[in-house]
């Protein structure tokens, strides 16, 4: 029961509504914590180090200085998300290691045979470039995924493209994410989740970001994302989020099906939040993600800018 919750919650939809559910899940886990604290609304925003992920047009913009980043979380079920970032714009490098700890291995019989270890890799190169009054794009990368003692390795592009009304506060995104090959575990293959994200966004006055996300995964029905985050605090964002999430999801997370329902902070599957504090050019953010029977994830990010 906690692999099937595990699998449904690292997945952007149920397996159910797939023909084949993705591999490679980790790549659904969101990049840092300032998007994953806006319910990863991020498409038409793409303005920290986490556009790497989320849309590489973003890129293309800002002045050619260099940013690092680095990210870890606490996840759910004892794994750990740990990631690393460096831009020079219009260039960036980024890798994702996700960890699935330690996993209780058994034969057809159902026979303890001893643990082992599960780990995914992902290592991307990216590069913006101007177009018009258009922002562009692409990210290419390779997916390594290893479970005891089998191995598979996968490539991928992500593409974006980015538009800001000239004068106004409002912006437009779109970004084609993990399209390529499919890992292969000896005889298994899986395809990569592949999704099509279309985003808006706007800078309100008073410090306000408003953003929103249409998702559409190749693998389940589409998804919708709002965020919002707060600046008028000094040195101080708030954050906060929300996507849908079908019932069959819900119920599955929650722990509805097998009588043992979350409560709490826990419950609150589909809500995201999130706080930063920036100084001196040094950002620390926080999010939080509960995950409902399975508990909440817990992501940090420290970045700098020089």
């Amino acid at each position: 029961m906690r692999a099937f919750l595990l699998a449904a919650a690292l997945a952007a939809a149920p397996p159910l509504y797939a023909a084949q559910s993705p591999g490679a899940q980790f790549l659904n886990l969101g990049f840092g914590a300032r998007a994953l604290g806006m319910g990863e609304a991020f498409t038409a925003v793409a303005d920290d180090a986490s556009c790497v992920y989320y849309n590489p047009a973003g890129l293309a913009e800002g002045d050619g200085g260099r940013q690092l980043a680095f990210a870890h979380a606490w996840h759910v079920q004892d794994t750990a998300v740990s990631q690393a970032a460096f831009l020079r714009r219009p260039y960036a490098l980024s890798l994702t290691y996700f960890s699935a700890g330690q996993l209780e291995g058994r034969d057809e019989a159902a026979n303890p045979t001893g643990s082992f270890s599960a780990r995914d890799v992902s290592f991307a190169v990216s590069r913006g470039v101007k177009l018009g009054g258009f922002a562009l794009g692409a990210t290419g990368k390779v997916v390594s995924q290893r479970i005891k003692s089998s191995g598979a390795t996968a490539f991928a592009a992500d593409l974006g493209l980015l538009y800001r009304f000239e004068g106004t506060p409002y912006s437009l995104g779109a970004a084609l994410l993990n399209f390529g090959t499919k890992v292969k575990f000896e005889e298994d293959s899986f395809p990569l989740p592949l999704k099509l994200k279309l985003g808006a966004a706007a800078e309100l006055p008073r410090k306000f970001l408003l953003a929103a996300d249409l998702e559409l995964p190749n693998y389940g029905p589409a998804a919708l994302r709002l965020g919002g985050e707060y600046k008028g605090l000094e040195g101080i964002a708030l954050r906060a989020g929300w996507r849908t999430t079908s019932s069959a999801q819900r119920d599955a997370i929650l722990g509805r099906d097998f009588g043992d329902t979350a409560g709490g902070v826990d419950a609150m599957y589909g809500f995201f939040a999130g706080v930063g504090f920036t100084y001196s050019g040094v950002a620390l953010d926080y999010a939080l993600l509960p995950y409902g029977d399975l508990g909440s994830a817990h992501r940090f990010s420290l970045g700098f800018r020089f």
